[in-house]
């Protein structure tokens, strides 16, 4: 039987603009909810210049309210489709407006507890660049899952677990630990150790348990500097990671303002399974 959104432990936000990648983002939610019993809720934001093409006044309102429900139809004709067949509840609204600006302000009013966003195919320019993706990790202090490529679709029963260092193994976010209670499978940290020399592939620890304060957990240790080649994201995709955790860094850390550091972004941008942006607490 459907739960409620309110009996739902979490809340998931999902922010979508018909695009691949963000339809993606929204398989990867329910996927996670089913997991962590979660409530889903499809929010979409549409800048009026994209419907907007007359001048006059009375066929500018017109214009806008038939693709208001242009748009709220072919938005409930999704969610309710996949509410039915997944057998998991979702909500959904739509508005005209700023992008960023809408979409912080029903954060502020809806206090989800993870955004959920699609990864796009990245460009010239790095895509944490991206306006919204930038604005969220820099503003938004709770979980972000930025979705992986619709390839790397993640079933989160008995996921794959990935850490990108020690701080991000060994959170206390209550998602985390939800999940890593319904997995049997090792976690797998990988750390980058800063030494004079390079190695020429990472180092895999036998005994990993006894190398790390948490149990079951496999360790690749890089030097920093190593030839991309053998960069941390082609050992995420070797080991088929299902969602890699990356920690956010205190202001005093930052190298960059989007609150992550030159690794996590290089590592985000180069793989395709999806992310898990950890709370800022501080």
């Amino acid at each position: 039987m459907k739960t409620n959104m309110l009996e739902s432990k979490y809340r998931l936000l999902v922010l979508i603009d018909q695009t691949k990648s963000s339809y993606t983002a929204l398989r990867n939610a329910v996927n996670l909810a089913k997991v962590i019993d979660a409530g889903i809720e499809v929010f979409y934001v549409k800048p009026p210049m994209q419907v907007v093409r007359y001048d006059n006044q009375i066929a500018v309102m017109r214009t806008l309210e038939e693709e208001r429900i242009a748009s709220k139809k072919a938005m409930r004709k999704l969610v309710d489709t996949i509410s039915d067949i997944e057998n998991i509840p979702i909500i959904y609204s739509f508005t005209f407006g700023n992008v960023i600006t809408e979409i912080q302000n029903h954060i502020t009013k809806t206090q989800p507890d993870v955004v959920v966003i699609g990864k796009r195919k990245p460009k010239m320019v790095n895509f944490l660049g991206d306006g919204l993706t930038s604005y969220l990790l820099k503003n938004h202090k709770g979980e972000i899952l930025i979705s992986g490529s619709d390839k790397n679709l993640t079933s989160y029963h008995d996921v794959s677990l990935g850490f990108l260092d020690d701080t991000s193994l060994n959170n206390e976010v209550e998602i985390v630990q939800d999940l890593k209670k319904r997995t049997h499978k090792p976690f797998k940290l990988f750390k980058i150790k800063k030494t004079g020399s390079q190695l020429k592939k990472p180092i895999t620890f036998s005994k990993p348990e006894e190398q790390s304060s948490v149990a079951n957990t496999v360790i690749f240790e890089f030097e920093e500097g190593m030839d991309d080649s053998n960069s941390v994201s082609k050992y995420i995709e070797k080991n088929k990671l299902g969602l890699l955790c990356v920690k956010r860094e205190t202001k005093q850390k930052l190298s960059k303002s989007i609150g992550l550091n030159d690794k996590a972004q290089q590592t985000i941008n180069k793989t395709n399974v999806p992310v898990l942006v950890l709370a800022n607490k501080k």
